[in-house]
């Protein structure tokens, strides 16, 4: 059974993309253009992260990364464009060395070199977009734009959100997206005007949205393991889910490849406990308003639904002791 004991989580609040910005939420269409156009990022748990994603790649390699024949084009311009973003972002934990078709990549941070030739997959360890994505802590997506719609072709992908690099490869923007109750404040169906902005992005000119889940003592959840995760979500309880039940945020960036014209789908996954929510009071008042309103088909499409309740009263418990504590210095 694959590793689920990863001991990391955000420690770093003030780059923490915390997700809510008022007291209830509703799906929207919160595209915004990127200001650092780079992918690259380099948090504190950079080593935690890279190492875990990695151990969990090798456990699942068939649920974790797929990707088909004709991609190999594809797999050198992500493995191009992800070394030189790094060398340029991060100069003292990156090299590249270009000896014409023979590239050398040096990552100082994990004491690695791999040298290579640079078309020839036969030199890597790892296909080329595998080996290029163990280097950065974040999950990456390839789709493919034909048809007027998006192809899942590659993915590597350790911190799933009922999602499976395996189950998904081949299904279009739409299939993958079919479950979502994508329902929009205003009615509109927000899986067709995301598509829609996808085939519009130019190359140079990311975006980027955010997403959210709750996890009960899960790092990943994907389909091929539901067996184990789906019944330890009754085992959350309000004395238990301050520790257990950790805030999930998706940062989403979106990158149009320049040579292949496929888009890049970059997932910055961060994890906050719920009884970190303490640290700002400002996120835990949203975060408990935020969870008392959630829709019940919203709830099930995430997965939440089960221990939801839980959540709720462990968060309604902290509430009551923050105003008695508070009640009590005031009369003090």
């Amino acid at each position: 059974m694959f590793t689920q004991e990863l001991d990391f989580k955000t420690t770093d609040l003030d780059t923490f993309p915390f997700p809510f910005r008022s007291d209830n939420y509703r799906y929207s269409n919160d595209l915004r253009r990127l200001e650092d156009t780079n992918l690259v990022l380099i948090t504190p748990e950079y080593e935690l992260q890279v190492r875990a994603k990695r151990r969990l790649l090798d456990e699942q390699p068939e649920v974790r990364y797929q990707s088909f024949p004709h991609t190999m084009e594809m797999q050198w311009e992500f493995l191009e464009m992800v070394f030189e973003m790094a060398v340029e972002k991060y100069p003292e934990h990156f090299e590249l060395i270009k000896n014409g078709d023979e590239w050398t990549f040096k990552n100082n941070i994990l004491k690695e070199e791999q040298t290579f030739i640079f078309g020839d997959p036969s030199t890597l360890p790892y296909e080329p977009y595998d080996f290029a994505g163990r280097h950065f802590h974040q999950d990456f997506v390839l789709m493919v734009n034909r048809d007027d719609n998006f192809y899942l072709e590659i993915a590597q992908v350790s911190y799933a959100a009922l999602f499976s690099a395996h189950w998904n490869k081949g299904m279009s923007f739409d299939e993958i997206h079919g479950p979502v109750p994508f329902v929009s404040r205003n009615g509109d169906n927000l899986i067709d005007r995301v598509r829609r902005f996808l085939l519009g992005i130019n190359p140079g000119e990311p975006w980027t949205r955010i997403n959210w889940n709750l996890m009960a003592d899960r790092w990943d959840v994907n389909y091929e393991t539901m067996d184990v995760w789906g019944p330890e979500r009754s085992l959350i309880t309000p004395e238990n889910a301050g520790k257990l039940v950790r805030l999930r945020v998706e940062e989403q960036k979106f990158y149009r490849m320049s040579r292949s014209n496929a888009i890049l789908f970059v997932l910055n996954t961060q994890f906050l406990p719920l009884e970190d929510m303490q640290l700002r009071q400002e996120w835990f008042d949203l975060m408990y308003s935020v969870l008392q309103d959630i829709p019940e088909p919203m709830a099930e499409y995430k997965g939440i639904a089960p221990f939801l309740p839980q959540s709720v009263e462990y968060l309604r418990l902290v509430d009551e002791k923050l105003k008695k504590q508070a009640a009590e210095t005031q009369e003090g």
